[in-house]
């Protein structure tokens, strides 16, 4: 058998993965950029009961929420670019870029440009029709997305672990203990070493001053999802540290509990990168955009409904989009339409 010598080539392997996972994702913010320019000739084109569909309210937050994906997709897009350029390993950043792209792209594609489309989705020559598969394989490319949110957990959980849930590992299989259990006065006395320094640890982060947040001052729309982020970061470690102690060896078992915590976290990265990424393009729409992504984010992990305020941003978005004023779209060729029938036989139902 060969035997190469020893080398870096996992780390090379990795290092290419990192770059295309970022790529995956300014693919995925490229391809929600046509979708959306083919979308506008058509919903001022359909009429239904005697107005375009353009004039719905649920066809609007369509678009206003297409154009929000295109926000956060070029915002985590530069931003891992930004960090790989700086010469960090941009793993972390390629991860969470990665996920969120493909999945965007998957449900722009389903969710919105087949369903507004309807029925001329399925024609050759359509956007959709042609491309269905390349839309939906990145969500498996560089890594399937729920894979890659466990090694996301385990990467955050990995030093913490190592510094304080080792040591009590070893001392349980060293006095032949199969588990840990708090209220057993034993137990605290066998492991009260390797408890003291984690002791210190929870106590430190119980009375951690309050952190002042070096933020410079932002657009009033995106400044309360920012604050947002920065003061749930901080309980993230706590959460994680909570999950190492109740689960403790079982926690390798507990995928799904890992999964949901690690997209919670990369959904705040989400909101923290884009609502800071569009607060530095000065421009109306991309606010508006990077508002709706942050408020539907935030809604997800609070268990909030739509509010009145979330349809009025997506409304002021969708007009943008609708007179062409929303700056993705610029150079973005909009494809004929299929099929078309004359103006005056348009039907004027369903």
């Amino acid at each position: 058998m060969l035997q190469p010598p020893g080398g870096d080539g996992l780390m090379v392997a990795y290092h290419g993965l990192n770059r295309g996972r970022l790529a995956l994702c300014a693919l995925a913010a490229g391809s929600m950029r046509v979708m959306l320019a083919s979308l506008i000739p058509w919903v001022h084109f359909r009429r239904t009961y005697g107005e375009p569909i353009g004039a719905r309210e649920l066809v609007r937050f369509r678009l206003a929420k297409l154009a929000c994906y295109i926000a956060a997709a070029d915002a985590l897009t530069q931003w891992g670019s930004w960090l790989l350029d700086l010469g960090y390993r941009g793993e972390l950043e390629g991860i969470v870029a990665k996920i969120f792209g493909s999945e965007a792209m998957k449900e722009s594609a389903i969710e919105i440009l087949m369903k507004t489309h309807g029925g001329r989705s399925f024609l050759h020559g359509h956007l959709f029709g042609d491309n269905v598969h390349d839309f939906l394989a990145p969500c498996i490319y560089e890594g399937e997305g729920q894979m890659l949110a466990l090694a996301f957990f385990k990467a955050l959980a990995k030093e913490h672990g190592r510094k304080f849930f080792e040591p009590i590992g070893r001392r349980l299989n060293e006095v032949g203990m199969r588990s840990f259990h708090p209220w057993n006065p034993l137990h605290l006395w066998r492991l009260r070493r390797e408890l003291w320094a984690y002791g210190k640890w929870w106590l430190g982060r119980r009375l951690r001053p309050r952190v002042i947040s070096h933020v410079p001052p932002l657009h009033p729309r995106l400044r309360p999802h920012v604050a947002w982020a920065e003061a749930v970061f901080p309980r993230y470690a706590d959460e994680i540290s909570s999950m190492l102690r109740r689960y403790q060896l079982r926690l390798a078992d507990r995928q799904v509990k890992m999964m949901e915590m690690s997209l919670r976290i990369q959904d705040t990265v989400t909101v923290l990168v884009t609502a800071l990424w569009a607060d530095q393009q000065n421009d109306e729409a991309w606010i508006l955009a990077a508002d709706m992504l942050c408020r539907e984010l935030r809604r997800r992990w609070q268990g909030r409904r739509i509010s009145d305020g979330d349809v009025r941003t997506a409304q002021q978005l969708a007009e943008l989009i609708l007179d062409r004023r929303f700056p993705a779209l610029a150079g973005v060729e909009e494809p004929p339409i299929l099929m078309p029938y004359p103006e005056p036989l348009a039907p004027s139902g369903g």
